[in-house]
């Protein structure tokens, strides 16, 4: 309202020296003025119709700030009827007056989308603020530039991410429930920051665990290597944290993570009480099963075999073979080993050994396959990992030496 009484009086001034230079010119020419002829102001005689229309503008300068946009432009073509009105009626003979005052209508309108357009920037500067913590920001910004059209989600390729901190049910059995929350949401600022720092959405808390996908709301063409980079970060990010949280006399946090890309619904699910938007489908089921098996390798990370694909800058170290929960198909998994330039020849040596030890393992050539994976133990100091292959070489070979099938671990009930 103050602002909009600055214009005004802005305006008035220069309505009065126009009025005023008018009235010279028109007295030079020999002509008679005889509309303002009751009171006076700065010299310049004022009737009661041109008291009446600025009385006009000033009921404008103290309404609109209390209207919305439309009702206030509806309400100042109103006021310039009337400005109009009792011109003609009062002043009939007076025009280079009557259209000072319309551009002292049209300085108060300007002025008035001007605040307006301030306040509705800071109510959405707000509101957007309020909503990222609920809401995900990328979320925000997209619906603020698209408004919603439709309920019905749609198919993408994109690739999830589940989270999740290993062994917390011990965790949170031990540790005071009054210092949970603040450890917890320790853990979940360092993932979050560092998911969103490379496009990633935040999905949901579950629990302990944090679910978070590429490729929505915005299409991304580098949603794989976009997460993958991601989680590679947020492992020796949640370290460092760790590393803080025992020198407090707080519990570790390991985190176990997986990635899985492919095709997946996006949209929004629900019921009429309440909506979310959210990602379903055998990529997000597979996600959490990878998550899962993190547990049984005792690695940080694992991924599926599509992401390999669509990521050819990153070496993979395949691990296994799996039939998961929920899924028919059998699922190929790898663990990431580094980004293609940092890798180092001897890097490639081994990766080179450990497909082919994979190889006779699949093609039951079961002395071939122990001998390598036994060098690679020896090689790169990681005895307990490929203790597993060595063991399951030995119960097959006890078991059923012929079995055509037996490379694949099925983790149905184990991690399901």
């Amino acid at each position: 309202m103050a602002l909009l009484l600055v214009c005004l009086a802005l305006a008035l001034a220069f309505t009065f020296k126009l009025v005023s230079v008018t009235a010279a010119v028109d007295l030079a020419l020999g002509e008679a003025r005889l509309s303002y002829s009751v009171g006076e102001l700065n010299g310049i005689a004022l009737s009661s119709g041109a008291l009446l229309c600025v009385g006009v503008l000033g009921v404008l300068c103290i309404v609109l700030p209390l209207l919305r946009l439309y009702a206030g432009l509806i309400f100042c073509v109103a006021g310039a009827v009337a400005i109009a009105l009792i011109h003609q009626s009062l002043l009939p003979f007076d025009f280079p007056a009557l259209i000072a005052l319309m551009c002292c209508l049209l300085v108060v309108v300007a002025g008035f989308i001007g605040v307006r357009g301030i306040i509705v920037a800071l109510h959405r500067r707000h509101v957007n603020k309020y909503l990222q913590q609920y809401v995900p920001r990328e979320l925000v910004s997209y619906y603020m530039h698209n408004p919603i059209n439709s309920l019905v989600g749609e198919s993408r390729d994109m690739t999830i991410m589940f989270c999740d901190i290993k062994r917390f049910t011990g965790i949170s059995e031990r540790l005071d429930p009054e210092l949970l929350p603040d450890w917890l949401n320790r853990f979940f600022d360092v993932v979050c920051a560092i998911v969103v720092a490379h496009g990633g959405t935040i999905d949901k808390y579950i629990g302990d665990s944090v679910m978070a996908f590429w490729g929505a709301p915005n299409t991304s063409d580098s949603h794989a290597y976009d997460a993958l980079k991601a989680a590679r970060e947020i492992i020796p990010a949640v370290e460092k944290l760790s590393e803080s949280l025992v020198s407090e006399g707080l519990p570790p946090i390991a985190v176990g993570i997986g990635l899985s890309t492919g095709s997946a619904n996006v949209g929004h699910l629900g019921s009429k009480e309440r909506m979310t938007y959210t990602v379903v489908g055998d990529a997000v089921n597979t996600a959490d099963r990878l998550q899962r098996c993190t547990g049984v390798y005792d690695l940080s990370l694992v991924v599926n075999d599509r992401m390999t694909e669509q990521v050819p800058e990153y070496l993979f170290r395949e691990l296994d073979t799996v039939h998961v929960k929920g899924r028919q198909r059998f699922v190929r998994i790898f663990q990431p080993i580094c980004h293609q330039d940092d890798a180092v020849p001897n890097t490639h040596r081994r990766l080179q050994m450990h497909r082919k030890a994979m190889q006779f393992y699949r093609r039951g050539m079961w002395a071939d396959a122990e001998k390598l994976f036994r060098a690679l133990g020896d090689d790169t100091k990681e005895h307990i990992f490929y203790k597993r292959y060595i063991e399951r070489i030995v119960s097959i070979r006890q078991t059923d030496p012929s079995a055509d099938t037996s490379y694949v671990v099925d983790f149905t009930q184990k991690i399901g």
